[in-house]
Protein backbone atom coordinates (compact mmCIF):
# COMPACT_ATOMS: atom_id res chain seq x y z
CA UNK A 1 0.00 0.00 0.00
CA UNK A 2 1.15 4.06 -1.19
CA UNK A 3 1.99 6.15 1.67
CA UNK A 4 -0.74 8.04 0.50
CA UNK A 5 -3.37 5.28 0.68
CA UNK A 6 -2.38 4.70 3.98
CA UNK A 7 -2.92 8.69 5.32
CA UNK A 8 -6.75 8.48 3.48
CA UNK A 9 -7.34 5.13 5.49
CA UNK A 10 -6.22 7.06 8.08
CA UNK A 11 -8.38 10.08 7.73
CA UNK A 12 -11.39 8.22 6.60
CA UNK A 13 -11.50 6.32 9.71
CA UNK A 14 -10.86 9.61 11.58
CA UNK A 15 -13.93 10.43 9.71
CA UNK A 16 -16.08 7.72 10.84
CA UNK A 17 -14.69 8.20 14.57
CA UNK A 18 -13.47 5.04 14.51
CA UNK A 19 -10.23 4.59 16.76
CA UNK A 20 -9.87 1.05 16.21
CA UNK A 21 -9.41 1.51 12.86
CA UNK A 22 -7.28 4.95 13.06
CA UNK A 23 -4.93 2.91 14.79
CA UNK A 24 -4.13 -0.08 12.58
CA UNK A 25 -2.53 2.56 10.46
CA UNK A 26 -0.18 3.95 13.27
CA UNK A 27 3.24 2.48 14.23
CA UNK A 28 3.72 1.25 17.86
CA UNK A 29 6.40 4.16 17.95
CA UNK A 30 4.43 6.64 16.50
CA UNK A 31 5.16 10.50 17.84
CA UNK A 32 2.37 12.92 16.82
CA UNK A 33 3.03 16.62 17.65
CA UNK A 34 0.67 18.43 17.39
CA UNK A 35 0.56 22.67 18.03
CA UNK A 36 -1.14 23.54 20.96
CA UNK A 37 -1.07 20.28 22.66
CA UNK A 38 2.57 18.85 22.50
CA UNK A 39 4.01 15.71 22.04
CA UNK A 40 2.12 11.75 21.87
CA UNK A 41 4.44 9.50 22.02
CA UNK A 42 3.43 5.33 21.68
CA UNK A 43 0.05 3.61 20.44
CA UNK A 44 -1.34 3.90 23.69
CA UNK A 45 -1.05 7.54 24.03
CA UNK A 46 -2.11 8.22 20.87
CA UNK A 47 -5.31 5.81 21.31
CA UNK A 48 -6.02 7.86 24.42
CA UNK A 49 -5.27 10.82 22.60
CA UNK A 50 -7.79 9.97 20.05
CA UNK A 51 -9.89 9.02 22.31
CA UNK A 52 -9.98 12.38 24.12
CA UNK A 53 -10.81 14.43 20.93
CA UNK A 54 -13.86 12.28 20.10
CA UNK A 55 -15.24 12.37 23.87
CA UNK A 56 -14.95 16.01 23.79
CA UNK A 57 -16.15 16.64 20.29
CA UNK A 58 -18.55 13.82 19.69
CA UNK A 59 -20.05 15.51 16.38
CA UNK A 60 -16.50 16.15 14.90
CA UNK A 61 -16.07 16.42 11.51
CA UNK A 62 -13.00 15.99 9.84
CA UNK A 63 -12.46 16.76 5.94
CA UNK A 64 -9.04 16.26 3.91
CA UNK A 65 -8.81 19.23 1.62
CA UNK A 66 -5.57 18.32 0.39
CA UNK A 67 -2.79 15.85 -0.09
CA UNK A 68 0.50 15.57 -1.49
CA UNK A 69 2.98 12.59 -1.22
CA UNK A 70 6.27 12.31 -1.90
CA UNK A 71 7.74 9.79 -1.14
CA UNK A 72 7.08 8.82 2.73
CA UNK A 73 5.90 11.93 3.81
CA UNK A 74 2.93 12.67 2.93
CA UNK A 75 0.98 16.47 3.30
CA UNK A 76 -2.17 16.83 4.24
CA UNK A 77 -5.02 20.17 4.42
CA UNK A 78 -8.10 19.15 6.53
CA UNK A 79 -11.09 21.23 7.53
CA UNK A 80 -12.65 20.61 11.10
CA UNK A 81 -15.87 21.22 12.30
CA UNK A 82 -17.72 20.42 15.69
CA UNK A 83 -18.97 21.01 19.12
CA UNK A 84 -17.15 21.34 22.49
CA UNK A 85 -19.87 20.07 23.97
CA UNK A 86 -18.49 16.77 25.25
CA UNK A 87 -15.36 15.51 27.99
CA UNK A 88 -12.91 18.13 29.25
CA UNK A 89 -10.21 19.21 26.39
CA UNK A 90 -6.57 19.61 27.63
CA UNK A 91 -8.12 20.78 31.53
CA UNK A 92 -10.93 23.31 29.57
CA UNK A 93 -14.77 22.19 30.74
CA UNK A 94 -16.66 21.67 27.82
CA UNK A 95 -18.23 24.93 26.61
CA UNK A 96 -21.38 23.96 24.26
CA UNK A 97 -19.75 25.82 21.85
CA UNK A 98 -19.11 24.76 17.98
CA UNK A 99 -15.47 25.55 15.93
CA UNK A 100 -14.82 25.43 12.79
CA UNK A 101 -10.74 25.30 11.11
CA UNK A 102 -8.54 24.84 8.38
CA UNK A 103 -5.04 22.92 9.61
CA UNK A 104 -2.93 20.69 8.21
CA UNK A 105 -0.35 17.62 8.99
CA UNK A 106 2.35 16.46 7.80
CA UNK A 107 2.99 12.72 7.99
CA UNK A 108 5.89 10.23 7.70
CA UNK A 109 4.45 6.26 6.85
CA UNK A 110 7.25 3.42 6.91
CA UNK A 111 6.25 0.25 6.15
CA UNK A 112 2.10 0.49 5.72
CA UNK A 113 2.52 2.64 8.95
CA UNK A 114 2.40 6.31 9.93
CA UNK A 115 4.92 6.99 12.02
CA UNK A 116 4.99 10.97 12.84
CA UNK A 117 2.55 13.38 12.81
CA UNK A 118 3.22 16.94 12.56
CA UNK A 119 0.31 18.96 12.97
CA UNK A 120 -0.09 22.40 12.44
CA UNK A 121 -3.74 24.57 13.07
CA UNK A 122 -4.43 28.24 14.33
CA UNK A 123 -4.88 27.76 18.35
CA UNK A 124 -5.44 30.93 18.99
CA UNK A 125 -8.02 31.07 16.59
CA UNK A 126 -9.59 27.34 18.01
CA UNK A 127 -9.64 29.00 21.38
CA UNK A 128 -11.66 31.77 20.13
CA UNK A 129 -14.45 29.70 18.83
CA UNK A 130 -14.78 27.01 21.88
CA UNK A 131 -14.64 29.84 24.55
CA UNK A 132 -11.68 29.46 25.57
CA UNK A 133 -9.90 33.41 24.50
CA UNK A 134 -12.19 36.21 23.87
CA UNK A 135 -13.29 37.03 20.51
CA UNK A 136 -11.08 38.85 18.12
CA UNK A 137 -11.53 42.73 18.40
CA UNK A 138 -13.73 42.09 21.56
CA UNK A 139 -13.67 44.31 24.90
CA UNK A 140 -11.89 41.20 26.72
CA UNK A 141 -9.22 40.63 23.99
CA UNK A 142 -8.61 44.20 24.02
CA UNK A 143 -8.25 44.41 27.82
CA UNK A 144 -5.74 40.82 27.83
CA UNK A 145 -3.40 43.02 25.36
CA UNK A 146 -3.41 46.00 27.91
CA UNK A 147 -2.75 43.53 30.71
CA UNK A 148 0.12 41.71 28.74
CA UNK A 149 1.88 45.34 27.51
CA UNK A 150 1.46 46.65 31.27
CA UNK A 151 3.29 43.41 32.47
CA UNK A 152 6.35 43.57 29.53
CA UNK A 153 6.59 47.73 30.74
CA UNK A 154 7.03 46.73 34.56
CA UNK A 155 9.30 43.60 34.17
CA UNK A 156 11.52 46.06 31.88
CA UNK A 157 11.39 48.71 34.43
CA UNK A 158 12.35 45.72 37.18
CA UNK A 159 15.77 44.66 34.47
CA UNK A 160 16.58 48.13 34.52
CA UNK A 161 16.89 48.68 38.22
CA UNK A 162 18.30 45.28 39.18
CA UNK A 163 21.26 45.85 35.85
CA UNK A 164 24.57 47.78 37.57
CA UNK A 165 25.60 50.70 35.46
CA UNK A 166 28.50 50.92 33.87
CA UNK A 167 30.19 53.22 36.02
CA UNK A 168 29.24 50.38 39.65
CA UNK A 169 30.37 47.17 38.04
CA UNK A 170 32.73 45.11 40.12
CA UNK A 171 36.04 45.41 39.81
CA UNK A 172 38.12 42.89 37.95
CA UNK A 173 41.49 41.60 39.08
CA UNK A 174 42.30 44.93 41.02
CA UNK A 175 41.31 47.14 37.92
CA UNK A 176 37.92 49.12 37.26
CA UNK A 177 36.18 47.25 34.11
CA UNK A 178 33.74 49.54 32.49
Amino acid sequence: MSPEQVVRDFYAAYARRDIDEMMSHVSDGIVEDLSGVGLVTGAQQEREFLAGVIASFPDLVTELTGLLACGDVVAVEWRRAGTFSGAPWTGLPASGKPFALRGGAFLEVSENKITRITGYYDTAEFARHIGALPAAGSRGERLGVAIFRARVRLQRAARALTRPSITTRAAVGGEEKA
